[in-house]
């Protein structure tokens, strides 16, 4: 069966119909929707903030970014903020959330706001629990449109942490601060950003 929509990104004239070689080669030279290209790569050690400063945002509508096995110096939760400037300064208020957690004790809840001072990607952690997260970041580089962000964690085996977040203004965002409630240090971990070819 043929496709008969339109295909606008398409770099290979096809019928809609890919063989198995064909989609793997598309991946391998970075065409294919969805591939991922990483933008940067951090390993923490005993800073207080993940500053991501170059970020592609006039090349990808789509970010994703990965939490690996971060720790802190002291109980937190583990929370991201926006920049308009490259990094010089971190957006401070309009932000709201609504998230959704839940352990096997029992804790289910919802932590849900419309007015804060940064996104809260996840929930509480103890000291020397390492946390796992992937962060969807939508429309950073689009002037016109409001940013925001989906995603899930979680601090251990037994709990979770996802929801949907926003950010309500409007302009290009160029970077990316990722920080603990506590202000303490992260003591080991990695985070790396993606952009998402579409």
């Amino acid at each position: 069966m043929t496709y008969l929509g339109t295909q606008p990104n398409d770099v290979k004239k096809n019928t809609g119909l890919y063989t198995p070689s064909e989609i793997l080669q598309l991946e391998k030279d970075g065409h294919w929707g969805g591939s991922l290209e990483l933008i940067a790569e951090q390993t923490v050690s005993g800073a207080s903030t993940i500053n991501f400063t170059t970020i592609k945002e006039n090349v990808y509508d789509v970010h994703l970014m990965q939490l690996s096995l971060i720790e802190g110096a002291t109980s937190m939760y583990t929370e991201l903020r926006l920049s308009n400037d490259g990094g010089s300064s971190f957006e401070t208020a309009n932000y709201m959330r609504s998230v959704q957690y839940g352990g096997t004790d029992n804790s289910f809840g919802t932590n849900r706001t419309t007015s804060t001072d940064r996104f809260s990607i996840l929930g509480f952690t103890s000291t020397g629990t390492p946390i796992n997260v992937y962060v969807y970041l939508y429309n950073l580089g689009s002037s016109g449109k409001h940013s925001f962000i989906t995603h899930q964690g979680t601090p251990s085996p037994t709990y979770m942490y996802f929801g949907g977040q926003g950010y309500n203004v409007a302009e290009t965002i160029n970077a990316i601060q990722i920080l603990n409630s506590a202000g303490a240090s992260f003591t080991g971990g990695t985070a790396k950003l993606y952009g998402v070819k579409q």
